[in-house]
């Protein structure tokens, strides 16, 4: 079972990565889904988002320690939630990585990514001109994945639509390291949360969390 990575991060709070080899077969043998996830799991065409779809009910299930049902929805605004039970959640995936933070009493949000260099040439679309500045002309790649991955698990904690990247997230300048903690803010609308991101650098992958008691606060 390839459970890679299980973490208390913050009071009642845990983070898990699940690095995804079984087959199709045995994470559906794993599992209890009801008629709407069935349908759901058969609108997917692709193989790869099936399993990953799949991996993240199954790191649910995993981090909770059960093997009971737990029926997962989506808000209006697309967030996930476990109905009836006391914790929040934050889901993602890329490529053959699926990570997952879950509370009892803080709003949570995650990202992970695959680190390729395609990502400077949509840097534009997430950077505000202070964070440019920033770029560590030697780690491109990874510098930009830590900004994007903070500002996608800002986004998963404020769990809203209709966020600039560039306008409504920001982060405060910072020293590249391969893992840390920054500071970040989602300002909208008169809305403003200042939040503290933990970043990693796993392997080829960037991981991104944040983690707060009240985002109406």
């Amino acid at each position: 079972m390839p459970l890679i990575q299980k973490q208390r991060v913050a009071d009642n709070t845990l983070l898990g990565i699940w690095h995804i080899d079984e087959p199709l077969d045995w994470f559906s043998s794993q599992l209890l889904l009801n008629q709407s996830e069935n349908l759901m799991l058969d609108s997917i065409r692709n193989p790869g988002r099936k399993l990953q779809w799949l991996s993240s009910r199954v790191l649910i299930r995993t981090m909770l320690e059960t093997d009971q049902f737990i029926h997962l929805e989506n808000d209006l605004n697309g967030k996930p939630a476990i109905v009836n039970s006391p914790f929040n959640i934050s889901i993602s995936h890329s490529r053959n990585l699926s990570a997952l933070i879950v509370s009892k009493d803080q709003e949570v949000g995650i990202d992970i990514e695959i680190i390729t260099p395609k990502i400077e040439r949509v840097a534009n679309k997430f950077l505000n001109e202070e964070e440019k500045l920033c770029i560590d002309k030697r780690r491109t790649a990874e510098h930009l994945y830590t900004i994007w991955s903070a500002k996608e698990a800002m986004y998963k904690l404020y769990g809203k639509r209709q966020l600039d990247f560039s306008k409504h997230l920001s982060v405060v300048p910072f020293f590249y390291q391969e893992s840390g903690v920054i500071s970040g803010k989602i300002e909208k609308d008169g809305y403003i949360k200042e939040v503290k991101i933990s970043y990693q650098k796993i392997n080829n992958y960037m991981l991104a969390y944040v983690c707060h008691k009240s985002i109406n606060t």
